[in-house]
């Protein structure tokens, strides 16, 4: 598809209803006030826009089966992504507006078919839903799973609607899940996604040094969520030279919060601090400051990105990557794959000949400190490995399937074709 905004683009960081109302989401379902009181959105939005800001979010973030369903909401499941955001559309006046989706409920088991093609369904409502309202991106904000965020990138592009990805990540680049920076960037980027970044609370200077890491990997747009009313100057331009080219402003209320929120008295900004008074003001020099600043990404430039990936890291491969000899499938293997950590090889290659072996290979892929390749000369197996291997898969070309197949199912997951 290919990335079709103009760069930079610089989003309005209200995702969730709850950042509107300021009410506690996990005790007050504030999407209910929101769509009763839709001018809490409108006002929120429409003054993103007057600030400057080229995109918006719809306030989709909390909308979740089981939220709703604890509440006692759930039949409105799929009013309230409607209603909000054909609402951010409304007055939106042609700005892009992004859905915004949050990653999924723990669970416990986390690398099992069943419980990706959970994510994955669950992701493709949401979707589906928000493309039907007039969004006109995804945001999968704030994952720290590469499972999920595979699942969530598979679910837009099966709908042809581009997704950004921001992943939740320590100085370290890795988040709770241990999942890597650098090989959630090298496997969605692959995978279809538009645009994919980091939100934290590390801070502009460590939000720097981990996109500058990424930037000479990256043939996408990458994302820094930062508060941009805080940032000066020097900080902006930190932040442009590192490479970002998409900004997420952090949210922050600037309406009252708790009961005041229900009864429609959001727009009183009497008892705001003078700096929020002067919110407008300053978030738009910052704005217009960046929007000034054309983008150091090229998509055209090359970028080392041959690589390999689990969740814990990237493989740049050399161009004639050493195979282990095959690996035989089994329900449970991870004595053998460990076995291969000590070897002089870039890859465990795997022979698959049942849907069975690449269920194994799946579940067993956690336990590899090294990236996989696989054979097999049947089209579904390969397409079972590809979907449910939470990584960046090399696959052999030189198989029983037709090229073209091989060439196409390589392509819509992302692996690397050898």
């Amino acid at each position: 598809m290919g990335f079709n905004f103009d760069l930079p683009v610089i989003i309005d960081g209200t995702g969730s209803c709850s950042e509107l109302t300021g009410d506690d989401p996990d005790n007050v379902c504030c999407e209910e006030i929101v769509v009763k009181k839709p001018e809490i959105l409108i006002s929120a939005k429409g003054s993103a826009i007057f600030n400057g800001f080229n995109a918006v979010l719809s306030p989709t973030y909390g909308i979740t089966h089981s939220r709703l369903e604890d509440m006692g909401f759930d039949d409105n499941f799929t009013d309230y992504i409607t209603s909000i955001t054909k609402h951010t559309v409304s007055v939106s006046d042609g700005t892009p507006v992004g859905g915004v989706i949050a990653k999924s409920d723990p669970v416990a088991s986390e690398y099992g078919e069943n419980v990706f093609d959970s994510a994955y369904f669950a992701h493709l409502e949401r979707i589906t839903l928000m493309k039907g309202a007039g969004a006109d991106f995804v945001l999968l904000r704030n994952f720290d799973k590469l499972w999920d965020m595979r699942a969530g990138v598979l679910a837009a592009k099966s709908v042809d609607m581009p997704v950004f990805v921001t992943m939740n990540t320590d100085d370290e680049g890795k988040s709770e899940s241990d999942t890597d920076f650098i090989a959630a960037l090298i496997t969605l980027q692959a995978l279809g996604a538009d645009a994919f970044g980091i939100e934290c609370d590390m801070g502009i200077e460590e939000t720097c040094r981990l996109i500058q890491k990424a930037f000479t990997h990256s043939e996408i747009p990458l994302i820094a969520a930062v508060d941009l009313l805080d940032a000066d100057k020097a900080e902006l331009d930190k932040l442009y030279e590192s490479g970002v080219s998409v900004y997420l402003d952090l949210p922050r209320r600037l309406y009252k919060t708790g009961a005041d929120s229900a009864k429609g008295s959001t727009q009183d900004t009497s008892d705001l601090s003078e700096k929020d008074q002067n919110y407008k003001t300053d978030l738009s020099k910052s704005i217009k400051y960046l929007s000034g600043k054309k983008p150091l990404f090229d998509p055209d430039s090359e970028k080392d990105s041959y690589a390999a990936a689990i969740y814990r890291e990237a493989f740049f491969l050399p161009e004639y990557p050493e195979f282990s000899e095959p690996l035989v499938c089994d329900y449970d293997m991870s004595d053998e794959i460990i076995d291969f950590d000590d070897e002089a090889v870039n890859a465990i290659y795997v022979n698959l000949n049942t849907t069975f072996d690449a269920a194994y290979l799946a579940d067993n892929a956690i336990m590899s400190k090294l990236p996989f390749a696989v054979h097999t000369d049947d089209a579904t197996i390969l397409e079972a490995a590809l979907r449910y291997y939470q990584g960046r898969l090399i696959v052999d070309s030189h198989c029983g399937i037709d090229e073209s197949i091989v060439a196409a199912l390589s392509k819509k997951y992302g692996a690397v074709l050898y």
